[in-house]
C-alpha cells in the first residue's frame, strides 16, 4: 500500500451514505462475508474494496503530467473493509443466490430508501442482486481491516513494533 491512512467512517445521513457508496463502488463480497445478527440488531459485511482514494492521490501527483488518467478500477490496489449498519429491524436478499454462498458478489451502490415509518438502505449487486435493510435510522460504520506497512497511525503498529 501507499502510505495512506486506513479508512474509518460514519454514515447518519444521505451524505455520509453517499460517501460509504463511493468508497465501497466496485467492492467485491460474498454472502458468506455478510451477516445480520437479529438479537444485536446489526447488519455487518466484509468487501474487498478498491483504494480509490490512492488513486485520486496519484492523480494528483500526475495533474502537471501531459494526458494523465485516473486508473481504471482494475489497476486498483484493493483493501478488506468492514461495513456495518446498527438498528437494523429486517434484511432481505433478492435475486441472489443463497445457495452459492461463496459466489462473488460485485457492489454497485448503496442508496436510502424512505419507507412508510423506517428507512430502507439497498446494496445493489451487479446482476440485478440486491441486500436490502429495513432500520429505524441510518446509522452505519465503514472501517479498512488491512493497513499499510508503512502507515503510521498507532491503530496500526507492526507486532514487532516494541513502541507502544
Amino acid at each position: 500500500m501507499s502510505g495512506a491512512k486506513a479508512l474509518k467512517l460514519r454514515a447518519e445521513d444521505d451524505e455520509d451514505l453517499a460517501v460509504f457508496g463511493a468508497c465501497l463502488k466496485g467492492a467485491i463480497g460474498c454472502l458468506n462475508e455478510m451477516a445480520y445478527d437479529r438479537e444485536a440488531r446489526r447488519f455487518a459485511a466484509i468487501l474487498v474494496r478498491p483504494r480509490w482514494e490512492a488513486a485520486a492521490g496519484a492523480a494528483a501527483q500526475g495533474a502537471a503530467v501531459q494526458g494523465a488518467q485516473t486508473p481504471d478500477e482494475a489497476s486498483l490496489e484493493r483493501i478488506r473493509t468492514g461495513l456495518h449498519f446498527d438498528h437494523v429491524s429486517a434484511v432481505r436478499y433478492r435475486r441472489l443466490d443463497r445457495r452459492a454462498p461463496h459466489a462473488l458478489l460485485h457492489l454497485v451502490s448503496i442508496v436510502s430508501a424512505p419507507l412508510s415509518e423506517r428507512f430502507g438502505i439497498i446494496l445493489s449487486f451487479q446482476g440485478g442482486g440486491e441486500v436490502f435493510l429495513e432500520v429505524d435510522r441510518l446509522s452505519g460504520h465503514m472501517r479498512d481491516l488491512d493497513t499499510a506497512p508503512d502507515d503510521p497511525s498507532p491503530d496500526h503498529q507492526s507486532p514487532n513494533d516494541p513502541t507502544p
